[in-house]
């Protein structure tokens, strides 16, 4: 029996792994691991090939082989698996014989925890009954309901409301669906995720995790330094912006979250622009359940003077470029955000963008 288990979510690829140990014949000898990123082809296929000495069945956990089979010359065979010479790249490993090579009465895992996608080569090369079980996390409620189970494994409690602001903070573009541009997409992380639930659990304690404990202890980034940009951006400042967003960058911030925040920015002044909106924007923000309603405060500044005809222009324009990153017409993450920032200062000149930009 052969079964290929493989990423990019860790945990997920360790649960199918310990998963499967679980389903092996009881009373077997423990499994055999095996580092797949130094062994030699051949050493794995006399392991595989071994009958048990004590049961009839052998378990053998080869971790992180596929990734070698994945590209050629820069994840392919260890030295002495290929004849390639000092200046051509090894070829990429071919795995048929190791399968060919694995009785029926054995198991044979690879897990590569890490890779998102099997190679096309290894899945025409696995024999039929061969399992493939893909490690990807949840999205949207499958994903809040992971959260609040395992807040009360951690001995905790937690909500839907505080779990789903969690996943806010930590993945506020891509928790809820997955991007249609594969280049936009930066997958929960559950093992992150998992410690971050274990930590507010920990804190709570005896009581339920609220969002006091999110705000207290997830916080991410320069919270001020991100607020500069933003109202930079609603002033159209563009210099500003420009050098604000630079800073950012440089720190490492998420180029995700800064153009979630840019969006909700927009959608904030629309909020407060709207007809029969109540005159006290912290009173808004608190209806609206803000982690920080006073944040509607500089909002509000920074659009006096402005009309709501105008507020409205600028969602159409988020919202567009929002459909350009969907449709893939914007393929990297900080396009997105210049051009958001271009639009809402009301110039495309590119080249002083990405000069600013880049300093």
């Amino acid at each position: 029996m052969i079964i290929l288990i493989h990423g990019p979510d860790a945990w997920t690829a360790q649960t199918h792994l310990r998963s499967v140990l679980a389903e092996c014949e009881p009373g077997a000898p423990g499994p055999t691991h095996l580092d797949g990123r130094t062994i030699t082809l051949p050493q794995l296929i006399a392991q595989v090939g071994t009958a048990g000495f004590f049961a009839a069945r052998r378990v053998i956990v080869i971790h992180d082989l596929v990734a070698r089979a994945s590209r050629p010359g820069k994840s392919g065979g260890a030295p002495d698996d290929t004849a390639a010479s000092d200046h051509e790249p090894p070829a990429a490993l071919d795995l048929a014989p190791l399968f060919a090579a694995t009785p029926s009465e054995n198991v044979l895992i690879l897990i590569d925890s890490d890779l998102s996608i099997v190679p096309a080569h290894v899945k025409r090369s696995l024999p039929s009954d061969a399992r493939i079980l893909a490690g990807e996390a949840p999205r949207g409620q499958q994903l809040v309901a992971w959260v609040v189970k395992a807040a009360t494994e951690e001995g905790g409690v937690m909500d839907a409301s505080a779990a789903r602001l969690l996943l806010n903070r930590l993945y506020p573009n891509s928790w809820s669906t997955k991007p249609a541009n594969p280049r936009f997409d930066r997958p929960p992380d559950l093992e992150r995720l998992r410690n971050d639930v274990a930590k507010l659990v920990t804190a709570a304690h005896p009581g339920a995790v609220t969002a006091h404990h999110v705000d207290l202890l997830v916080a991410q980034g320069d919270t001020d330094q991100i607020f500069r940009f933003t109202d930079a951006v609603a002033r159209a400042d563009l210099p500003a912006a420009l050098d604000e967003l630079a800073k950012l960058l440089d720190a490492g911030e998420e180029p995700f979250r800064l153009a979630a925040q840019l969006h909700q920015q927009v959608e904030l002044a629309v909020t407060l622009s709207a007809p029969g909106a109540p005159s006290d924007p912290g009173r808004i923000g608190r209806d609206l359940g803000l982690s920080n309603p006073n944040r509607m405060v500089g909002i509000a500044t920074s659009l006096r003077g402005t009309t709501p005809r105008a507020t409205q222009a600028d969602l159409v324009r988020a919202t567009r470029v929002d459909h350009q990153a969907k449709r893939g017409e914007l393929r990297d993450p900080e396009d997105v955000l210049y051009e958001m920032v271009l639009d809402r200062t009301g110039t495309h000149r590119r080249g002083e963008h990405h000069e600013r930009g880049g300093k």
